[in-house]
């Protein structure tokens, strides 16, 4: 198993892996990122939720759920990070939330499966749980 560490991540790749052929595909990744802020920013029919530690710099670790509700786009959501293994367009499998850990999982191969932990300095927890209640439906909300 190959791990990468950072001061902000752990992230484990290959935790499951299908032989193909003579290489390895890798199916699974999780990962774990601490974030010290959330931010929730609703504009019209554009929703996002940033985590990242308030920095303001180009380089500043975060990790982003957007959604937009103008055009019918099968229920598609962006999540971006700092870290391009993360980034990807598609639906959510599964999102639960309770005051300091988001965990969810996207993608297919590979599906990605997170754990965020954060800080809520600026950001109400019941505004960033109807934010992500509406961005994600399935949103499980743990108090």
């Amino acid at each position: 198993m190959l791990t990468s560490i950072s001061s902000k991540m752990l992230t484990q790749f290959g935790c499951t892996k299908m032989k193909c052929g003579n290489t390895f595909k890798q199916t699974k990744m999780k990962s774990f990122l601490e974030f010290k802020t959330v931010s929730v920013t609703k504009s019209g029919d554009y929703y996002q939720v940033v985590f990242h530690d308030g920095l303001d710099t180009e380089d500043e670790p975060y990790f982003m759920i957007q959604r937009q509700f103008e055009f019918p786009d099968g229920g598609i959501y962006h999540f971006e990070s700092h870290n391009e293994h993360l980034i990807e367009h598609c639906k959510a499998k599964l999102m639960s939330l309770s005051t300091n850990t988001l965990r969810l999982s996207y993608g297919e191969e590979p599906r990605r499966d997170i754990e965020i932990k954060f800080g809520l300095h600026s950001t109400d927890f019941q505004e960033l749980a109807s934010t992500l209640k509406e961005m994600i439906p399935e949103t499980t909300i743990e108090v």
